[in-house]
């Protein structure tokens, strides 16, 4: 499948057919591992959930609380001790992306904005979700609206997100509720137990309203963080005099050579990135930091299977 980008800067605005091209390098991402869900959907992972499933495991001693249907009589009255029957339960899980897409994030100084960057990461993330037979779906937000997408298996379901994600003027809702803040609230009433929630954001608008929507989806659901920047904002060239301007009527002029300018220049980064790993280290959070000139593929790779995803 091949669709037109309106763009003519690459690295400025998402390419959908190069979205859509992400799916072979996602084959390689070890996303998942098997944990807990609560859902009666069959998929591909194996549940700690108890109950009667599609293959059978093993037998062991039985434990109080165990189902008494899954007995093993023919066992237990052979030996006379009594023995239940465990079954591996194969299901699905809902895999909900937020991606950010406001105007902090459409920036970038290497290879491309880290808007483009959150594009491709959710790209390379929901065709693994697919590629393990997970449902994919979740919210991209922007300053002047929002894209609402219900979960579902389905490779038509995902392009309609590349699309939102490639053209967002024509795809997203004009809406009160687009923060980060409401975004997470208004998926905490909706989320089902046991989901997947993986933000991508340079969380420049996370706020303590944010930071506890988040912590009450983290009490059903896992939490992955990509943390996405630009190198520059992270630290400034050896020297040279930069010019910064917010595209209106402010404009700041810095010596890079000056050792104090470097210093106050990267502590409000520093203070942001220490921020949400120290969140997502103390509420066992998943996190990932991902600049815009790093290889997308090998950095998820090693986060994930860090974290064990």
């Amino acid at each position: 499948m091949s669709l037109k980008n309106t763009s003519d800067q690459q690295g400025i605005t998402a390419d959908i057919n190069e979205l859509l091209s992400l799916r072979f390098q996602a084959q390689n991402i070890q996303f998942f591992n098997s944990q807990r869900v609560n859902t009666n959907q069959v998929g591909q992972h194996v549940s700690r959930a108890r109950g009667r499933g599609m293959d059978f495991e093993e037998v062991r001693h039985y434990q109080p609380g165990d189902d008494i249907r899954l007995m093993h009589w023919p066992l237990t009255a052979r030996l006379g001790k009594p023995y239940t029957k465990v079954y591996k339960e194969e299901r699905e899980r809902a895999i909900y992306f937020i991606v950010d897409q406001t105007a902090s994030m459409q920036f970038g100084t290497r290879v491309c904005f880290k808007s483009v960057l959150a594009a491709k990461v959710c790209a390379l993330l929901g065709w693994a979700a697919l590629n393990h037979h997970e449902q994919v779906g979740g919210v991209v937000f922007a300053d002047d609206g929002l894209y609402q997408l219900t979960p579902a298996r389905s490779r038509t379901h995902l392009l309609k997100f590349f699309k939102c994600l490639s053209d967002p003027d024509n795809m997203l809702r004009a809406s009160n509720s687009h923060s980060m803040a409401m975004t997470l609230k208004n998926l905490s009433k909706t989320l089902k137990s046991g989901s997947v929630v993986i933000v991508i954001s340079d969380f420049v608008h996370f706020d303590d309203e944010a930071e506890q929507y988040l912590k009450l989806i983290n009490r059903k659901s896992e939490i992955i963080q990509v943390f996405t920047y630009d190198p520059l904002e992270a630290s400034l060239p050896d020297k040279g005099q930069y010019c910064f301007s917010d595209g209106q009527l402010h404009f700041l002029e810095l010596n890079a050579a000056d050792k104090d300018v470097h210093k106050r220049y990267a502590e409000p980064f520093n203070q942001r990135l220490d921020k949400i790993k120290t969140l997502s280290s103390k509420h066992n959070m998943q996190f990932v930091a991902l600049a815009t000139n790093d290889d997308v593929v090998k950095t998820l790779n090693h986060g994930v299977m860090r974290y064990g995803y």
